[in-house]
């Protein structure tokens, strides 16, 4: 006969396997917990690692530009004429016909060299007239003062007879320089222009006959507005370009400055020589005249793009020697050509960020595609895109194009 458990007194039935069912669940979930613990930390941490073993810095792609010591000039522009040398409208000095033409127009001609004759038969008679008075009175003086000497004629007659020598002589003068006056001669060298009048016509002082103009040096005039005044000095260098020649600048030296400001354009007259070898600049023609204000030697340039602005001033990106970007302040020159003068801040040689500039923040690791303004020295440094070091001459990883 079964013997009845025996409860302890105040105990409920079923307690002891109540407690015994409680202590095997907890015991499972303690276990299944720890399993699920150490695979849940084992499996990220493990994953973690390889992905930072695979995971590298994205570079960002930029274009380099190499800071350059160069020569470099500030011109500022204006505007001019070209004129001659010397312009002269040939007239005559008196009236007359016009008996012959002696030059070819558009052709060069030289000083004191004869371009027309005019009739001159009356001048010659005149002048031959002349010189029968003054025979005539030469003659008398001789005999006058023959008996001068002998006391036979008084000192009065000896006087007079010099004196009428001396007129006839001055008479003599008159008349070949009047004869002269029908021989019209050029002032200087230069070249014929058109002729304005022929053979048989008749002139008269006022008459215009040829232009000669001296072009082997021409002058510009040059209309300097009143706040660039101070620009203009004696012995400044220009250079002036014409349509005639747009691939052509022409070299030229200021040497007349207008002491005064013309009152009805508040502008200043200056006037520049420019060499005109081969005749190809003519009179007349329009220039634009680049005035030199000043010039260096041997200034710091980087492309303008390069150039970036904040509040806090002007700085560059210059990349260091791991191919990281830096940010440089930088004080700037003048600009010219798409390029910028840096006064401080750089060295020569340094590689800035031309394009690409709002992409990179300080500290970026940069890959640079060949930039437009650096060439290769060779063959074996082209290349699609490589590092910023391999422009620069220094170490790092190439990207072989």
């Amino acid at each position: 006969m079964s013997r009845a458990p025996n409860f302890a007194a105040g105990a409920r039935p079923g307690s002891v396997f109540s407690s015994d069912l409680h202590s095997r669940v907890a015991a499972c979930a303690l276990f299944a917990l720890s399993i699920g613990i150490g695979a849940g930390c084992d499996t990220p941490a493990r994953q973690s690692g390889e992905s930072a073993g695979d995971e590298r810095e994205e570079a960002v792609v930029v274009e380099l530009a190499r800071v350059e010591a160069a020569p470099l000039s500030l011109e500022v522009s204006l505007t001019g004429q070209l004129e001659a040398e010397y312009e002269v409208l040939v007239r005559s000095e008196v009236e007359g016909v016009i008996r012959s033409i002696e030059f070819d127009e558009g052709r060069p001609v030289e000083q004191r060299q004869v371009l027309f004759r005019l009739r001159d038969e009356e001048q010659r008679a005149r002048l031959h007239e002349a010189q029968a008075a003054e025979r005539l009175a030469r003659d008398i003086f001789e005999r006058t003062q023959t008996l001068t000497s002998r006391d036979i004629s008084s000192m009065a007659r000896h006087t007079e007879a010099a004196a009428k020598l001396d007129e006839t002589r001055a008479q003599v003068e008159l008349a070949q320089v009047d004869l002269d006056r029908t021989r019209i001669r050029a002032p200087f060298d230069g070249v014929a222009g058109s002729l304005f009048v022929g053979p048989g016509e008749w002139v008269k002082p006022e008459t215009g006959l040829v232009t000669i103009e001296a072009i082997e040096k021409l002058q510009i005039l040059i209309a300097i507005p009143e706040p660039s005044i101070a620009l203009a000095h004696i012995g400044g260098k220009i250079h002036i370009r014409v349509v005639a020649y747009p691939d052509e600048r022409f070299a030229g030296e200021v040497f007349f400055i207008s002491p005064s400001v013309d009152r009805a354009t508040r502008r200043l007259i200056a006037k520049a020589w420019i060499p005109n070898t081969g005749n190809r600049l003519k009179p007349g023609m329009f220039a634009n005249v680049d005035v030199l204000v000043f010039e260096k030697e041997s200034a710091l340039t980087v492309p303008e793009a390069s150039i970036v602005y904040d509040r806090n001033g002007t700085y560059v990106w210059r990349v260091d020697a791991d191919d990281r970007a830096e940010k440089v302040p930088v004080e700037m020159g003048i600009r010219q050509a798409g390029r910028v003068e840096i006064l401080a801040g750089l060295a020569e040689r340094d590689l800035v960020i031309a394009a690409g500039v709002n992409k990179v923040m300080a500290g970026n690791l940069v890959e640079a595609v060949v930039p437009v303004d650096v060439q290769p020295a060779s063959s074996d440094e082209e290349g699609a895109a490589i590092h910023a070091r391999d422009l620069g001459g220094g170490k790092g990883d190439g990207v072989e194009g």
